[in-house]
């Protein structure tokens, strides 16, 4: 009877896949989740953000909507009461950095009169609020060739070199730009001492990767970027735990977690770029259905690109590849 049972409630869930996928894609409740050290990651909101909280101020990776800020801020004034210090953005997409100019208010104007070590500190300077904006130069420049309202972008700093390294809150914080993977101005932020990586949309579990081709993403830059993340991830005992990752959008995860992403995005390259070979075109390829076996657990109803877009995607990649 009790297996019985299961089953029933397995048939369930399988119908609600079936039947009504946007059940399973709603918004759920704003949560400030600690993740390790001194990181947390909020959730319910249209992205995941990243946050640090520590003796010197709050640091950011990425920045939701206007509206969900005023929550946001309530869930960890809970934990700090210091000023905003540094707001990292990992790529351009609107839902990343559209509480930028909000987030830069809420630095101390004065320089924020918090202590660190035992002695007082000052914060970074950088907007008029104390705070530093900061993300890859192509981001901007993307930004302008798009939206010449860069007002709107807030950012203080560009960094323009594979990486870019900073002392927050007592951590080694490290900024990693990922070319051509998402975008070509994706970053990582690692959090060393924290041991938590912020992935931005690189990865995100539950979804297949959003390739922006127009701005410069392929899916061989994905592949390059999970595989740069893998070496910098050391897992727990029995592989669990360890370095987390908080993505885009998604579970926090660990070693795992990306091994199978970064499979699963290499197993569909390679089968596209069979079919391609055979001398399939784009509409015969998406009919072979090479995603049908990760469709389940990957496909469009939880958000993120359709199968038929990830693979008109990985198709542009290949064909336009050099």
């Amino acid at each position: 009877m009790k297996n019985i049972y299961k089953y029933l409630q397995q048939l369930v869930c399988i119908t609600l896949l079936a039947v009504a996928p946007g059940l399973l894609a709603q918004e759920s409740e704003l949560q400030l989740l600690h993740v390790q050290g001194q990181v947390y990651m909020l959730s319910g909101a249209d992205v995941n953000i990243t946050v640090q909280v520590g003796p010197q101020g709050i640091v950011f990776v990425d920045s939701p909507d206007e509206e969900t800020i005023p929550a946001m801020m309530e869930l960890i004034r809970d934990i700090s009461p210091l000023p905003v210090l540094y707001v990292f953005n990992t790529h351009l997409d609107e839902g990343h950095i559209s509480g930028n100019a909000m987030l830069s208010s809420m630095g101390d104007r004065a320089g924020a009169n918090v202590f660190g070590g035992g002695a007082p500190v000052t914060a970074i300077s950088g907007s008029g609020g104390g705070v530093t904006m900061m993300a890859h130069e192509n981001v901007l420049n993307r930004f302008y060739l798009t939206d010449h309202d860069i007002g709107r972008l807030d950012l203080t700093s560009t960094y323009f070199m594979d990486s870019k390294d900073v002392q927050l809150n007592g951590e080694a914080v490290v900024i990693y730009h990922m070319p051509n993977a998402h975008t070509d101005g994706d970053s990582i932020v690692h959090f060393r001492r924290s041991d938590v990586i912020s992935a931005g949309d690189i990865f995100t579990p539950g979804r297949y990767p959003e390739i922006d081709i127009e701005r410069g993403g392929s899916v061989q830059g994905v592949i390059e970027a999970l595989n740069t993340m893998l070496a910098m991830i050391v897992p727990g005992p029995e592989a669990e735990g360890g370095t987390y990752v908080v993505p885009g959008h998604g579970r926090i995860s660990d070693e795992i977690d990306v091994v199978e992403y970064r499979n699963m995005v290499y197993i569909v390259m390679q089968r596209v770029e069979a079919l391609i070979e055979d001398g399939l075109g784009l509409r015969e390829i998406v009919a072979a259905r090479p995603t049908l076996d990760y469709d389940t657990e990957y496909g469009g109803y939880r958000g993120g690109p359709t199968s038929e877009e990830f693979i008109t995607a990985i198709y542009t990649s290949l064909t336009t590849a050099e």
